[in-house]
C-alpha cells in the first residue's frame, strides 16, 4: 500500500459520500486541507465566500433544500467563530452539516499561540459530533463517522484539525466507493394506530398541524385530509408541502400566520400534530385530544399532551391511517374554515392591488408572483420579509421555500439563494430580504456574481428594522434604535458586476421585475417600500392589543403625538 497525505484520504472520504462542493475561506491553519481540495477541484468545487457566516448559512440552506449534508470550512480562531451562526441554524432546523475547521500546529497547541482558541469547547453545544483530530492515520475514518453521525442525528458534525496533521504521509488506499446513509424507521405499533383511527373517526372538528416531518409525505397528507375532510394548517418552514390554494389549506399558524388557522385551532376537538415540534403553545388548543406523529419519540408530548403517540415515518403512518379511517362525505367544520379562508384571501387581494405610493410590500409580493417560475426556489430572510412572503405568495410543492425557522437569524436570504443555485442550477432562485438582514451579508452578492449564479434578490428597503419596530410597539414600548441609513443597493449590485434596479415609484415596479426575470446574471431589485406598512399578526390577541394601546399612550405622553398606525379596518379585521 503506497503512502499518501492524510488530507487526500479526507477528500476521498468526502467524494465517497457524494459531496461535490464546500463553502468556505482558506487560510493558514486549514490550508493543507484546501490544497487537497485544489487537487480534486473537478469533483469538489470550493465556493469561496467573503465571510464565513455565509459559508455556514449556505451549507445549512443546501441541506434544507436537498436533504444532503452541507459542508463548511474555515481557519481556526476567528474564522471558526464566524461559522457559529450558520451552524446553529443547521442545529435548530435539524439538518446535517459537516464543518472542517483548522487549528494551530500540534507543536504549539495548548500554548496560547496566535489565533489559538479552544474550539472543541466552543462547539460543544452546537455539535452532535465534535472531535479534535490527533492522528493522521485515523483521519478518514473520523471524517466518515462524522458524516454518518450528522445524517443520523440531523445535526452538525465538527472536526478541528491542526494544519500539520493532514500534511503527514500515511499508508492508505484512495479507493473510490459509494456511501449512503439509510434511515431506519421504527416498526409501527398497530394498537396505537387503531386507537388513533378511533379518535379521528369520532372527532367533529379535527385539525391537522403539519410540519417539516411531512415534507416527503405531501401526497399522503392530502389523501388523508381529503378522505376525512380535515383542514390543514402548516408550520412556517412547511410552506409548499401542500399547495397554498388547496381547498383544505388554512395557511400557517402563529404571529405571522392566518386568522382562519388561529380560529380553527381554537375550535378543534382533535389536534393532529404530524411531523412538527411547534413551540408556541398559546396558539394551540386549550383542550383537545391529540394524535401526534414523529420519527423522534422524544418529541411526543413535548409541546402538547398527546392522547396517542405514533413513532415512525410520517408518510408510512399517514398512509396507514388513511386506509383505516372511515370516509367523511361532508364536514361542516371544514366548510366553515373554507369560508373563513375565502374571506381571508379577499382581504389579502385588497392589499396586493394597491396602486398608490409609497409602494406597499404586499404589492411587491404580487409582482414577484407574476415573474416567478412554477418551480422557483424562494430563500426568505428573517423580519418583515418573512411575513409578506409567507402570507402573500401562493406556492405549490413544485416550489422550495426556506428560512431560518428556529434560530431566526437575519441575513439568511442571500446565502440560501447561493445554495439554491448550487443545488438546482437550472431553477430560478429568488431571495426576499429586508434592508436590515441583507446589509449583514451583502458582501457575498459578489460571490454570486463571481460564480455566475443568476438570481433575483428583492430588497424591501424601508430604512428601518421594521419587524423590531412592531415588536416594540406590541410590547407597549416606544421605538428606539431601529432606523437604518438609506443605501442604494442597485448601485451596489452594479459595483459588484451584477445588475441593479432602484424602484421608488409604483410606475416603475412592474418593468423592474420583468427585466430582472430576463437577466442572465445576479440582480438586486431595491424597492423603497412604505415604512408604515405594518406586519400585523393574522389574529391580534388581547395581549398584543393592550400592548399597542400602551404604545399609543406612551407616544402621546412622551412624544406629544399619535404614532402612525395601520388603518382601523385592518386592525379590526385581525382583532375581532
Amino acid at each position: 500500500m503506497k503512502k499518501v497525505k492524510a488530507s487526500e484520504t479526507l477528500v476521498q472520504t468526502l467524494k465517497n459520500w457524494g459531496i461535490d462542493h464546500v463553502y468556505g475561506l482558506p487560510g493558514d491553519s486549514i490550508d493543507t486541507v484546501v490544497d487537497a481540495l485544489r487537487k480534486e477541484q473537478e469533483d469538489i468545487e470550493f465556493i469561496h465566500v467573503r465571510h464565513e457566516e455565509v459559508a455556514a448559512l449556505s451549507a445549512a440552506a443546501y441541506a434544507k433544500l436537498t436533504g444532503k449534508i452541507g459542508v463548511a470550512l474555515s481557519i481556526g480562531g476567528p474564522g471558526a467563530i464566524h461559522l457559529l451562526n450558520g451552524m446553529y441554524d443547521a442545529k435548530m432546523d435539524h439538518v446535517p452539516m459537516l464543518v472542517l475547521v483548522g487549528q494551530v500546529t500540534t507543536d504549539v497547541l495548548n500554548t496560547g499561540f496566535f489565533q489559538e482558541v479552544n474550539l472543541p469547547a466552543v462547539f460543544e453545544d452546537v455539535a452532535v459530533y465534535n472531535k479534535q483530530i490527533d492522528n493522521p492515520e485515523t483521519l478518514a475514518d473520523v471524517v466518515d463517522e462524522a458524516i454518518r453521525t450528522a445524517y443520523k442525528e440531523k445535526g452538525v458534525a465538527v472536526l478541528t484539525i491542526s494544519n500539520d496533521i493532514p500534511a503527514q504521509a500515511i499508508k492508505a488506499s484512495l479507493e473510490a466507493e459509494t456511501v449512503k446513509f439509510e434511515q431506519e424507521n421504527p416498526k409501527l405499533n398497530e394498537a396505537n394506530i387503531q386507537e388513533a383511527v378511533a379518535l379521528i373517526d369520532k372527532a367533529e372538528k379535527p385539525v391537522i398541524l403539519a410540519g417539516l416531518g411531512t415534507k416527503h409525505a405531501g401526497p399522503e397528507l392530502i389523501a388523508f385530509a381529503e378522505k376525512a375532510k380535515i383542514p390543514i394548517i402548516h408550520s412556517l418552514p412547511a410552506k409548499t408541502i401542500i399547495p397554498d390554494d388547496h381547498p383544505n389549506a388554512l395557511g400557517n399558524l402563529g404571529k405571522i400566520g392566518t386568522k382562519p388557522a388561529y380560529e380553527a385551532m381554537q375550535e378543534t376537538d382533535l389536534l393532529l400534530m404530524f411531523g412538527n415540534d411547534y413551540p408556541y403553545s398559546d396558539y394551540l388548543p386549550k383542550k383537545a385530544a391529540c394524535v401526534q406523529i414523529d420519527i423522534d419519540p422524544a418529541k411526543i408530548s413535548k409541546r402538547y399532551q398527546a392522547t396517542v403517540g405514533l413513532v415512525g415515518d410520517a408518510a408510512e403512518i399517514i398512509s396507514n391511517l388513511t386506509a383505516k379511517i372511515a370516509p367523511v362525505e361532508e364536514r361542516k367544520f371544514l366548510q366553515a374554515c373554507q369560508e373563513n379562508m375565502q374571506e381571508w384571501w379577499k382581504w389579502l387581494e385588497e392589499d396586493m392591488t394597491k396602486t398608490t405610493d409609497p409602494i406597499a410590500p404586499e404589492v411587491v409580493m404580487a409582482n414577484i408572483q407574476k415573474i416567478a417560475d412554477k418551480d422557483a426556489v424562494f430563500s426568505i430572510d428573517v423580519g418583515t420579509a418573512t411575513v409578506w412572503s409567507t402570507r402573500y405568495l401562493h406556492l405549490t410543492p413544485e416550489n422550495d421555500f426556506i428560512v431560518s425557522a428556529w434560530l431566526g437569524t437575519m441575513g439568511c436570504g442571500l446565502p440560501g439563494a447561493i445554495a439554491a443555485k448550487k443545488a438546482f442550477p437550472d431553477r430560478q432562485a429568488i431571495a426576499i430580504v429586508g434592508d436590515g438582514g441583507f446589509s449583514m451579508v451583502m458582501q457575498d452578492f459578489a460571490t454570486a456574481v463571481g460564480l455566475n449564479m443568476p438570481m433575483i434578490v428583492v430588497v424591501l428597503n424601508n430604512q428601518q428594522l421594521s419587524f423590531i419596530k412592531y415588536e416594540q410597539q406590541s410590547a407597549g414600548e416606544l421605538n428606539y434604535a431601529i432606523d437604518l441609513p438609506d443605501i442604494n443597493y442597485a448601485k451596489f449590485a452594479e459595483s459588484c458586476g451584477g445588475i441593479g434596479f432602484r424602484v421608488e415609484k409604483m410606475a416603475d415596479l412592474e418593468s423592474a421585475f420583468e427585466n430582472a426575470k430576463l437577466a442572465t446574471k445576479p440582480v438586486i431589485i431595491d424597492v423603497s417600500v412604505d415604512s408604515a406598512a405594518a406586519p400585523l399578526p393574522g389574529k391580534i390577541v388581547m395581549d398584543e392589543a393592550l400592548g399597542y394601546t400602551k404604545f399609543e399612550i406612551q407616544s402621546v405622553l412622551e412624544d406629544h403625538r399619535f404614532a402612525k398606525m395601520p388603518p382601523l379596518k385592518t386592525i379590526l379585521r385581525r382583532f375581532l
